[in-house]
């Protein structure tokens, strides 16, 4: 039976997405879904350290798969490393009919990857997939910790969830300074905030109204250099992201997004990691 490799890489909100999205597609496809969750400078958290899951994810980096290129017909979003003799974007096609037309025109091993669900898929069947997968148990009762200890969330949206994106965003951040002041007009409102920059939760939890998960780590510089620095990753890809998540920081960052699901969530920027959240809630709906 052929292959579908579902390869996860990125930060969290990207892996969730081609994680969800390839098993839905492996599932219409009728391929067996081989997931490769590489442990690297995006995301030091092995699968099965997030996850309870009968699935078997292998740790492969994306550069590893160049002596086996021509195994392979691509349907991916990039291709930096020149992996494909030719390859189609899953963000390019807009019917089932079209994807099922791609994966028959070969007999090859189909190599899968996204940072986005791809518009073909419904999102029924997307909350679906959601609800399927689960969180390490030790993670979800971390969420339930915290939000009970903060008195929080007996019903859903009994606090608003903020998340303010930092680092690898550059000049495309959430506007903390603006945030915060309209935090401090709602003295009787009731926030959550996440970031994955140290700083702003500190100067956050500073307000009364405001609650931060204390975490073990946070995102860390890879090289000298700013945050949008142009870096090598583990395969040897080039962008303009200069960040290391180590595993604690990962863990951590998904009870951030477990407890940033469960409250009335405000729109603060385009990160799959926000996003996320916003398939988490609708999926629980």
């Amino acid at each position: 039976m052929r292959e579908l490799m579902v390869y996860c890489d990125g930060g969290f909100g990207n892996r969730f997405n081609a994680l969800v999205s390839g098993l839905v597609l492996a599932r219409e496809l009728q391929l067996t879904p081989n997931v490769i969750w590489p442990v690297n400078n995006w995301c030091g958290a092995a699968f099965d350290e997030l996850f309870d899951s009968p699935l078997q994810a292998h740790n492969r980096e994306l550069a590893s798969f160049m002596v086996e290129r021509e195994r392979y017909h691509y349907l991916i979003v990039e291709d930096r490393l020149g992996l494909a003799t030719a390859w189609v974007s899953p963000l390019h096609l807009s019917h089932w009919d079209d994807v099922h037309a791609y994966a028959n025109a070969s007999v090859q091993d189909l190599f899968f990857y996204t940072a986005l669900i791809p518009p073909f898929m419904a999102a029924e069947v997307i909350a679906q997939q959601v609800r399927e997968l689960r969180f390490r148990a030790a993670i979800v009762e971390q969420a339930n910790g915290f939000l009970a200890q903060q008195g929080l969330g007996q019903q859903l949206g009994d606090y608003l969830g903020v998340q303010i994106r930092k680092t690898d965003f550059g000049a495309n951040g959430a506007d903390d300074d603006n945030l915060f002041a309209l935090l401090q007009q709602c003295p009787h409102k009731r926030f959550f905030v996440c970031s994955d920059d140290k700083a702003v939760e500190q100067r956050f939890s500073t307000l009364p109204n405001v609650v931060v998960f204390p975490k073990r780590a946070h995102v860390e510089k890879r090289v000298e250099g700013q945050w949008t620095t142009v870096t090598a990753d583990h395969s040897g890809r080039l962008y303009p992201c200069n960040v290391t998540r180590s595993g604690a920081s990962v863990q951590d960052a998904v009870v951030d997004l477990l407890v940033l699901s469960r409250s009335q969530i405000v729109k603060t920027s385009n990160s799959t990691f926000l996003n996320t959240a916003l398939l988490l809630q609708a999926a629980a709906s």
